[in-house]
């Protein structure tokens, strides 16, 4: 029976692991393309305009995330995490690979843009029960004493996907040259997303619902409507959660990973800033990737020892002391102190508190609304306020004509975090009922 755990344990991580990796790859390859898609699809002699359509579109995406999150974190909660992890990795595939196949502005019109804006929709709604679902999927399989470690492995994906969508990019490059990738080489990491999809729908297929959840359904104690019985009991942690994890996931995420390529290169150029190439920005991102990967991991394991609520403390203060420090870096031209910037944003402003954040939410809640709960937290706060992030920090920009505004942004939103993490109480160590199997795992 142990061996036959462990077994399930690995099947479901690596289930879980590939839809992450899709999910992170997506939106990692849509944001890497940004000066270069923006051109195709929303022409303007305003460079900084583009970008501002582009942004915008990409928040479509994240609209349909809490969508998603509602949508299949109540079939997940109601008939198994299973069941909505197969249909979450196959609409995240095919609309992945439909963005590749898209005309463009020059070819069909205004019917270019509002295309990619459904696709960006879709894969939204998909996505928006992927990483619930993946996290309530993995948490129910593991001991409740390792699930920082845990968090970390699954969040070592978003790394792999970034170290996966920037290395293609920069092989890309260099074999089609900036001109053919600009051309059509930027569709060949579309279409590479419905081969993850294809894999990773394979892979969960021969997996079994956690042990957890079967549990549940075998004791009868599934709840009649996960939504409410969630809203009803849980609002103010939700409430509090999504504004955690809509910061430190999405606002801090996207503003190193994302926001930085455009501030770096198109931004700083348009102020008469000193400013580097593309590639410089491509080949930091996937540096501090590769490093990720590993750091991931070990803040997760930091995270069973010190605690998730102490780690997100220190994550918010870490924050706060470095926005200014971080913009600096990036204006300077050089290129050195670019990547030292996207190093710093990446591990101290996001991988420090970002690794823990799944974790932190699946002990938010029990098992019963778990999906559910953990699903909308996510996808709002990152939908939301992490979706807008550089669509709001390039409008700052612009508005006040201050380069270095988007500092205080990051000053604020530390502020909040640090705020309600002191509010919150420590999750490390908590068991729900029907938890109790998972201890008697190692």
């Amino acid at each position: 029976m142990w061996q036959k755990m462990v077994s399930e344990k690995t099947e479901a991580i690596i289930a879980s692991s590939f839809g992450m990796a899709l999910e992170w790859y997506d939106f990692f390859i849509y944001t890497f393309v940004a000066t270069v898609v923006s051109k195709l699809f929303f022409p303007s002699a305003n460079p900084i305009a583009s970008l501002l359509a582009f942004y915008l579109t990409f928040f479509i995406g994240f609209l349909g995330r809490p969508l998603g999150g509602i949508l299949f974190g109540y079939l997940g909660d109601k008939l198994g995490r299973k069941y909505s992890l197969v249909f979450t990795i196959l609409l995240t595939g095919f609309s992945v690979f439909f963005v590749g196949l898209l005309p463009t502005y020059y070819q069909i019109g205004l019917l270019a843009p509002i295309l990619l804006a459904i696709l960006r929709f879709l894969t939204g709604v998909a996505l928006g029960g992927e990483w619930g679902g993946a996290f309530s999927l993995t948490s129910e399989y593991v001991n409740p004493k390792w699930r920082g470690l845990y968090s970390g492995i699954l969040q070592a994906t978003v790394s792999i996907a970034n170290l996966l969508a920037s290395g293609i990019i920069f092989i890309i490059i260099t074999m089609m040259g900036q001109t053919g990738f600009n051309n059509f080489g930027w569709r060949i990491l579309f279409y590479t997303g419905l081969a993850i999809a294809i894999i990773g729908l394979v892979i969960r297929l021969r997996i079994e619902d956690s042990p957890v959840f079967r549990k549940l359904r075998e004791e009868r104690k599934i709840v009649r409507n996960p939504i409410s019985e969630a809203f009803r009991k849980y609002w103010k942690l939700i409430l509090a959660n999504l504004f955690i994890v809509g910061i430190i996931n999405g606002a801090w995420y996207y503003t190193n990973f994302a926001y930085s390529i455009g501030y770096a290169t198109t931004i700083a150029q348009r102020f008469n800033m000193p400013h580097v190439s593309l590639q410089v920005i491509d080949f930091a991102i996937f540096l501090v990737s590769v490093i990720g990967i590993f750091a991931s991991i070990f803040f997760g394991y930091l995270s069973d020892i010190i605690g998730r609520r102490t780690q997100i403390i220190i994550n918010a203060v870490i924050g706060i002391i470095l926005a200014y420090p971080y913009y600096y870096l990036l204006l300077q031209g050089n290129e050195l102190a670019a990547i030292g910037a996207i190093f710093l944003g990446g591990l101290l402003i996001y991988y420090f508190a970002g690794a823990i954040t799944p974790a932190f939410l699946v002990e938010s809640f029990p098992p019963t609304v778990r999906y559910t709960a953990i699903s909308f937290s996510y996808q709002v706060g990152v939908g939301v306020i992490g979706g807008l992030a550089p669509f709001l920090l390039t409008y700052l920009v612009s508005a006040t004509n201050d380069v270095f505004s988007p500092v205080y942004f990051t000053i604020v939103t530390g502020i909040i975090v640090l705020v309600l993490a002191l509010l919150l109480k420590e999750t490390k160590g908590r068991v729900y009922e029907g938890e109790e199997i998972l201890k008697q795992e190692y």
